[in-house]
């Protein structure tokens, strides 16, 4: 029966992803998003920019206004996208899931198969997420540079969510680890490996594995310019 059931599930997966390739390849950015609506019932708030190519086929996808995801951009698996107004995404990010952990030997497992993003975000460029868990970013964060990796299962794991704090930034090709999170006004230094739970404020982490350099200078008001508005 399981087996019955999980074949059902990848028949379906198929079917998504080829009506998924053709919304995919629309000429307009108001017919993509149309496309998305009416076959997966996807939710964009006014002022959405869906660039050529942005493939989406998930569980359930919202974001909110004023929301620019680049192209290139690929969403696929079992798992829910929520995304806060005014958040930019930019070109080829991989936001994926595996079909298995909807199988039966997974009920256990307590997979949360969700990417949360608050507004005012920046995701920017080639970076991986493995949605086999709950990865939440907080309003106001920045996922800069390129080729960061956040990760959510592993064998044996079960503390696998991964929570970035609100207002943070994060470093080119960063590592987070199944349950590492990163306090609020963080900064995480290029290159760094979270293993563990920071939850200090106003803090620069770095290194692998990463610990607290120092605390930020409580004259330190840098605030990051929004360069793609």
């Amino acid at each position: 029966m399981a087996a019955e059931q999980n074949g059902g599930w990848v028949r379906g997966r198929r079917a998504r992803k080829a009506a998924a390739l053709v919304a995919a390849a629309l000429p307009t950015n108001g017919l993509r998003k149309w496309a998305y609506r009416l076959l997966h019932g996807y939710v964009f708030g006014p002022g959405v920019k869906l660039a050529h190519g942005v493939f989406i086929a998930v569980d359930r996808f919202e974001c909110g206004a004023d929301v620019s995801i680049s192209r290139g951009n690929r969403f696929y698996g079992p798992i829910r996208v929520v995304m806060g107004a005014k958040t930019f995404i930019g070109p080829r990010n991989q936001i994926m899931c595996g079909d298995a952990v909807v199988d039966a030997w997974a009920d256990d497992r307590n997979y949360g198969r969700a990417l949360l993003i608050g507004a005012d975000c920046l995701i920017n460029e080639g970076h991986m997420f493995d949605v086999v868990g709950t990865i939440t970013v907080e309003d106001g964060a920045w996922l800069a540079g390129f080729r960061s990796q956040f990760v959510t299962h592993g064998a044996s794991v079960r503390d696998r969510d991964i929570h970035i704090g609100a207002r943070s930034f994060l470093g080119t090709a960063v590592l987070m680890a199944p349950g590492s999170s990163l306090g609020p006004d963080t900064l995480l230094a290029m290159g760094s490996l979270v293993t563990k739970k920071f939850t200090e404020a106003n803090v620069i982490v770095g290194g692998t594995p990463a610990r607290v350099l120092r605390t930020r200078d409580p004259a330190d008001e840098h605030q990051f310019e929004k360069v793609w508005q």
